[in-house]
Parts: structure tokens; sequence; C-alpha cells
């Protein structure tokens, strides 16, 4: 495993907290979300509505399959695209893409605009909290040992050919202190440039309980940024994370 420390460039493609709500009935309208825009239109110029789609199957006979769309919301994007917002009546999730800045900007920028949303549809509860990353690891190829930067890289049986070609895993744990889970994916598909072997490494840390409006749900959000940063120096080995520095 790596040190925990600040990585000045560090590897994140995508970072994102999001919220799961419970709405009163009377503010589970689509309408009201433009009200939101309104007031956010000016960093998020960017409007489009955000669709639901689901297939139901019953079985016969005769068998049918029925597929339904809602328009559940909307996605606001800047004018850059590197911060998009989607906000619907089943919750709000707010994006930053790469390059990415500082925690503390993505996490005042979400609380600014949970304000608008809870504001507006006035949410009986918080159902769930989570923080998401995503990073690419990008390291020197063509011919690497993947245990020289991943601490649980897959293992090929002995009898094989060592070659790996691609791999994809994810592990789902929970985290006692905190009370959160963690789901961890490693991903790797050989690109174009054999001279770059490309690792995404997906940390989604959630917690699942019902918040009352008034609890400190922006201090739990703060630890479970704590509990990835865990994971992904856990992930990583020192020669790693020097890519980064």
């Amino acid at each position: 495993m790596a040190q925990y420390r600040h990585l000045k460039n560090a590897p994140i493609n995508e970072a994102l907290i999001d919220l799961r709500v419970k709405l009163p009935e009377d503010k589970r309208k689509v309408d009201l979300l433009e009200k939101m825009h309104d007031q956010i239109k000016d960093r998020f110029p960017e409007k489009k509505q955000q669709i639901e789609h689901r297939l139901e199957f019953h079985s016969g006979p005769p068998s049918t399959e029925k597929k339904t769309t809602d328009h559940v919301g909307y996605r606001f994007a800047s004018e850059d695209g590197l911060w998009v917002v989607q906000a619907t009546i089943n919750g709000f999730t707010l994006s930053r893409l790469k390059p990415y800045e500082t925690w503390e900007n993505l996490r005042d920028e979400a609380k600014q605009i949970w304000r608008i949303y809870e504001d507006i549809l006035s949410p009986e509860a918080v159902t769930r909290v989570a923080t998401r990353f995503i990073n690419k690891i990008e390291i020197p190829g063509p011919n690497i040992d993947f245990d020289d930067y991943l601490t649980a890289a897959p293992v090929i049986p002995k009898a094989l050919s060592q070659i790996m070609m691609g791999f994809f895993s994810r592990v789902v744990v929970p985290d006692e202190k905190s009370k959160s889970v963690g789901i961890i994916t490693q991903n790797f598909e050989p690109g174009i440039n054999p001279q770059v072997i490309p690792i995404l490494l997906d940390i989604d840390v959630f917690k699942e309980k019902l918040f009352e409006i008034q609890d400190p749900i922006w201090d739990t959000i703060d630890c479970l940024r704590e509990v990835k940063n865990r994971i992904f120096f856990d992930s990583i080995t020192e020669k790693t994370a020097g890519l980064f520095e």
C-alpha cells in the first residue's frame, strides 16, 4: 500500500457527491426542477432532460414485455462541461470532471446547489449519501507486472500464460467505523498506445439510512471521503503514487 498523502496530480477523471431523497408526493413533480435551473443557469446554462427507461416482463402465457420511459429530472452542465448537476425527483448529484480541483471546491459547490434543491422540493428525508471517485491510472508500458502498481491485482493460475490482456474486478466491503460501504472496481483494457497501460480504479463509498434533514449530512459526506482516501492508498503501491506527485 502507499502512504496516505496529498498527490499534486491525482489521477481523478471524475469525482461526485450524490444524495438520494424521499420527497412528499406533492413535490414529486419534474416541473419544480425548472425553478431550480432558474437559480443556477448562470453557472450551469446547458439543460437536458433525464429520462428513465424501464422494461417490465410478465410471464405468460402469453409472456409480454412492456417498455416505458419517464421524465424524472434534468441534467445541468457548465459551459465548459466540467461541472454537471443531475437533479431528479429521486435525488441530486454533482460531478466534477478532469481536471479535478479540490475536495473543498466540490463539497462547497454541492452544498450551495443542495440548498436550492432542498428549498424547492422540501425533501422529507435523505435516504443515501455517497462520494464516488473514478481514477484513471496510466502506467508506462508496454510490459509491466501489475503487482508493482496494485496491491490487489487479479491473479492468473500458474499453469496458464502469465500475460494479462485485460481484467475486471469488483469488491464490496463494509467500513465498520463509519457504517458505510465501499465498492472498489478495477478495470484494465489495452488502449491504442501500447506504451501506456490504462487502469481504472473506481471507488464508490456510500451510507444508506434514513437521515432527517436536520442531521449533519455533510459531516457524513466528509467522512465518506476519508474512507475513499484510505481505500485508494490501500489499493495502490508507492510506485504508483510516485507517478502523480
